[in-house]
């Protein structure tokens, strides 16, 4: 377990592998596109160890500002190399070009996202007409099948939905879920390529950058994970030293937690409850579906065609 103010940089990481208040969905760009091929293929160890940690928190490099960051903290130290989390693709671009909702490889064949990311009408009509493109770590293949949680649209909303493969991905581990309750308190590691800011402007631009930011699950509630974004000014903040949240375009990503077996998958990016705050801004709540209430779930709709990772 990490704790608050903790550091990862003892672990070693095995990374290639009740009604909700009314919250925003992120992922509603307009102007999305079939996601095209960047890089070449490539296969390569799965094995990262602990200087992964110091590699995603860098202060090497241009300052840059996906991922809202804290206003005192210098934004390229948020920045990191996606060929660290090789299980993470993106299911859109936008007309800019950037990554636009974000999926998670959790078995060969299968990943994990938000279900309002799977409801674009390029993507279910490319399925109806037999597959849907995307890229896992420089490999083409196809989304052919859509399975959201039956109670995606109902109230308690599960955002939820699983996307199957056209063919098994054999060159990347994929990531495992967390499937211990014990979340409240943890330190959670996000990612992702979403639109960015500070906690004092809010969201002011999208560059299509991978970031990585970390916050406090603060609540566990009715299928939820919970964090606030804390404001590193108040004399009673908690916040933490890379504390972030999701932006719009941060959709259907992961919220990791660090284990002894390496980064495992606690939470999926839904929405932003802001309380009348600007998107973004200190004092609004992350609201990410708790994965561990759904294994169930997950594990009979997959087993049919392979097990996840344990």
């Amino acid at each position: 377990m990490v704790t608050e103010k903790g550091s990862l940089a003892d672990l070693e990481l095995d990374e290639s592998q009740a009604d909700v208040p009314t919250i925003a969905e992120y992922g509603d760009k307009k102007g999305r596109t079939f996601v095209g091929a960047r890089s070449s293929p490539s296969v390569r160890s799965i094995r990262v160890v602990a200087t992964l940690v110091a590699l995603v928190f860098s202060v090497a490099g241009p300052p840059a500002s996906g991922i809202v960051l804290r206003h005192d903290t210098d934004s390229n130290q948020y920045e990191a190399d996606r060929e660290h989390f090789p299980t993470l693709f993106a299911l859109y671009r936008t007309e800019a070009g950037h990554r636009d909702c974000v999926a998670t490889l959790i078995a060969k064949r299968w990943a994990i996202t938000a279900a309002h990311c799977t409801k674009d009408d390029i993507l279910t009509s490319s399925i109806a007409d037999g597959g849907y493109s995307i890229e896992i770590a420089g490999a083409k293949l196809d989304i052919t099948r859509v399975i959201r949680h039956e109670a995606s649209d109902a109230a308690p909303k599960r955002d939820l939905a699983l996307l199957y493969l056209s063919e098994p991905v054999e060159h990347v581990q994929p990531s495992r879920l967390y499937r211990q309750s014990d979340e409240l308190g943890q330190t959670i590691l996000i990612a992702g390529w979403g639109d960015s800011g500070n906690g004092l402007d809010g969201v002011t631009h999208a560059d299509g950058k991978f970031r990585v930011a970390k916050n406090l699950v603060d609540t566990v509630r009715d299928g939820w994970l919970i964090w606030r974004f804390d404001d590193p000014r108040s004399r009673a903040s908690v916040a933490l030293e890379h504390e972030g949240v999701a932006g719009p375009g941060d959709s259907g990503g992961p919220a990791f937690i660090a284990t002894t077996e390496g980064f495992a998958v606690a939470g999926i990016s839904s929405g932003q409850k802001t309380s009348g705050r600007p998107e973004g801004t200190y004092g609004v709540e992350e609201y990410y579906v708790r994965v561990s209430q759904f294994v169930g779930w997950i594990d009979a709709a997959i087993s049919p065609t392979e097990s996840v990772r344990p």
